[in-house]
């Protein structure tokens, strides 16, 4: 992977085209590298983990003189930004749907601004969902949980579940309410991920063992023998 993305920036410079390029480097997920316990993403455990370890993405931008070079953010953004942003650093002048999620970051990527983009950050894996804010974490799993509360600011690693504490009651109140809210808006009911029974350990396959052409699972009996 390395490699490839040094052969693409190559390319492009040789081409004559770097200064005219935006490049993104990006993922979907996280991943938990012997983090709390788990090889693997969200659904290297079930019911799904969503903890920082697994949703964190990294996000890289380069556009010689229009990025500058060596800036690290901490502004919070997401994803789900990214087409609202690209509307507008690249001044493509597109009209998007009013009920779209998202703002634009052109300003972090350009001046290196810190300033929160949202004032939450949602996530879901199935019927996991996550809202995150720069102090508070709250996990809801429908239909019946588990639930997680983590207070970031003083529990940055997710070690201590305040969740069903009473002393915490209002603010996991609030967040759960903040969190129905925005997927209330934005979500399709036809391909809503909390109702389907989406289940597996997606990470218990061990690599190079294969039985007959076909990958085997340590959940298989064949595995554990």
């Amino acid at each position: 992977m390395d490699a490839g993305v040094g052969k693409l920036l190559d390319r492009l410079e040789q081409l004559g085209i770097a200064e005219n390029t935006l490049v993104i480097f990006t993922a979907d997920n996280g991943m938990n590298m012997g983090h709390h316990g788990i090889w693997g993403k969200g659904n290297g455990t079930f019911p799904f983990n969503l903890f920082d370890t697994a949703v964190k993405v990294p996000f890289i931008a380069r556009w010689p003189g229009r990025i500058p070079s060596g800036k690290v953010t901490s502004s919070m953004c997401s994803h789900y930004d990214i087409i609202q942003t690209l509307n507008e650093l690249l001044e493509l002048g597109a009209s998007l749907p009013e009920d779209l999620p998202g703002k634009s970051f052109s300003k972090v990527l350009l001046h290196g601004a810190d300033a929160d983009n949202h004032i939450v950050i949602l996530d879901e894996y199935g019927a996991s969902r996550m809202i995150r804010n720069r102090e508070w974490k709250y996990i809801h799993r429908y239909p019946y949980g588990p639930h997680e509360l983590y207070h970031l600011a003083v529990d940055p690693d997710e070690k201590e579940n305040l969740a069903g504490n009473p002393d915490y009651r209002e603010i996991q109140a609030e967040l759960l309410c903040a969190l129905q809210k925005w997927y209330y808006t934005y979500a399709n009911p036809a391909v809503d991920g909390s109702r389907e029974a989406v289940t597996g350990f997606g990470q218990l396959r061990r690599p190079g063992v294969y039985s007959q052409g076909k990958p085997v699972y340590a959940t298989d009996p064949k595995y554990q023998k």
